[in-house]
């Protein structure tokens, strides 16, 4: 039968072919300043308010609380979850979003470094990375977004 080894011949060249690659879009960059707005009403967290600027433009307003017990505060490095909210002024709201973020701060050396996920708006489900410098109690920085490759 020439039907089975014709079958085989095929099933292997089809195999061998070069497959189209998924290239992943480049991450979005933005970078943000915020001013210290003291603490927020429930009297766990920190709030920041500002601005970002890049991908998205817009206001930032920023939820901070740390993760240990109050013992802790004393500790010059705390381990953090931040609740951002970005509010898209410049393109009339399409790439406002929310995330929830964790990381640590390193008061003594003034060093932010949180990630996490969008949880809300444009890029939902995408990768939030946060690099940034505390002055004066004042926040800045940049935020990279790796756009979600698997959608649930």
């Amino acid at each position: 039968m020439i039907r089975l080894p014709l079958f085989v011949a095929i099933c292997g060249i089809l195999a061998a072919a070069p497959r189209p690659s998924v290239v992943p879009p480049p991450p979005s960059r933005l970078s943000f300043r915020t001013a210290f707005d003291g603490v927020a009403a429930d009297g766990v967290h920190c709030l920041w308010q500002g601005w970002v600027d890049g991908a998205a433009r817009g206001t930032l307003t920023l939820a901070l609380r740390q993760v240990e017990d109050p013992v802790a505060a004393a500790n010059p490095v705390w381990h953090v979850e931040s609740h951002w909210s970005v509010r898209d002024t410049a393109d009339g709201g399409e790439r406002s979003f929310t995330a929830d973020l964790e990381g640590m701060i390193d008061w003594k050396a003034g060093g932010v470094r949180l990630a996490g996920v969008i949880t809300d708006g444009w890029a939902k489900g995408a990768w939030v990375e946060v690099t940034g410098r505390l002055v004066a109690g004042d926040l800045a920085g940049t935020v990279t977004i790796s756009p979600a490759l698997v959608r649930r």
